[in-house]
């Protein structure tokens, strides 16, 4: 264990209730968020344990609402689809939540994949049964009560639309000599912008299959799942709320290296169980997928714009022009993925 971690998290640890601690390593997963391993004692349980400490990134806290996501998290946790969170920080700045580990010797993360709405025929199955693990923690998350926080799918781009264009007005405003990542910020978002009707036409075709909105994660990547006691568990409820009943298996098509025939398993099993939506549904699912890489450019682009104008603790201003250009990569790598851009 390194010292010099565990007494940059020394306040952390403390804090959150955690004594003994043996073990502080860092997790490698989250584009975001900083993750840390850790072994000690919580009062929550009567012997050493394994935990996974939090760290909420300053960028990430900007655009999701952290009350929303510890009451999501919270319901998950309590229907056994997410690990027990035990400590919540009164600014919500970090968490401590239970260490689930992985099954089999493998990580779900290894189906990490990015598939457009219309992905190559793949025969080969990486994860032989994935579908039917992917179909029960679907149905389970859709049966938790609906969250207050309500985030329609057009509300989000709405939401997302007039930010981008806040951010875009800021940007125009600064030298972009001194930050090298304006520019391919404005490009990446004006291409996007290019998507407008398109993006219109996703909105609608996902309007006419909607019958209600239900408990949706909305993140439902490899890197955000967990398996364990033969089953699926996920993590990051960041962007839980209600909202359109495909966001969910339209997240696990995109981010998922699925074969052609469980995806197709998937999708006709899914929507044979789904009450709230209609007969329109199968049809919508390409727009769903679409409509999940449109709002991860926005995510992309949200998180560089805040590391472009990043500040300190004391409001100071501070550019991490390194770390923009990475989501700035990202965005462009996502803006290829939406059928229309192809």
């Amino acid at each position: 264990m390194s010292d010099s971690l565990k007494q940059d998290l020394a306040r952390y640890l403390t804090l959150s209730g955690l004594t003994r601690v043996s073990v502080i390593a860092p997790l490698t997963q989250g584009l975001s968020n900083q993750n840390y391993y850790v072994r000690g004692l919580h009062p929550s349980k009567a012997v050493e344990s394994e935990w996974v400490l939090r760290l909420n990134s300053w960028a990430s806290s900007q655009i999701c609402d952290r009350d929303s996501e510890v009451l999501a998290w919270r319901s998950a946790s309590d229907a056994n689809l997410a690990p027990k969170v035990v400590y919540i920080s009164p600014d919500k700045q970090f968490y401590l939540s239970e260490f689930l580990s992985q099954q089999h010797h493998r990580s779900w993360s290894e189906l990490i994949s990015a598939n457009g709405a219309h992905p190559v025929t793949h025969t080969q199955e990486d994860w032989p049964g994935a579908e039917q693990l992917l179909l029960q923690l679907l149905n389970g998350l859709k049966e938790l009560p609906t969250p207050e926080n309500v985030i329609a799918v057009d509300k989000q781009w709405q939401i997302y639309h007039a930010r981008l264009c806040q951010m875009k007005q800021q940007l125009l405003n600064k030298d972009s000599n001194n930050h090298p990542s304006i520019e391919p910020w404005l490009q990446q978002f004006d291409c996007l912008l290019t998507q407008t009707d398109a993006i219109n036409s996703m909105l609608d075709t996902l309007d006419k299959c909607l019958v209600n909105l239900q408990f949706s994660h909305r993140d439902l990547n490899p890197f955000n799942i967990l398996i364990g006691q033969d089953k699926l568990h996920c993590i990051d409820f960041e962007y839980a709320c209600s909202s359109h009943p495909l966001c969910d298996l339209a997240s696990v098509i995109a981010s998922h290296s699925l074969s052609s025939k469980q995806r197709h398993w998937l999708v006709a099993n899914y929507l044979r169980q789904q009450s709230n939506l209609n007969l329109h549904a199968s049809n919508a699912v390409p727009a769903a997928v679409d409509l999940y890489w449109v709002f991860a450019v926005c995510w992309a682009l949200q998180m560089a714009f805040d590391n472009i104008l990043a500040f300190d603790e004391n409001g100071q201003a501070i550019s991490s022009d390194e770390q923009a250009s990475n989501y700035l990569i990202c965005a462009e790598q996502y803006q290829h993925l939406i059928a229309s851009c192809s």
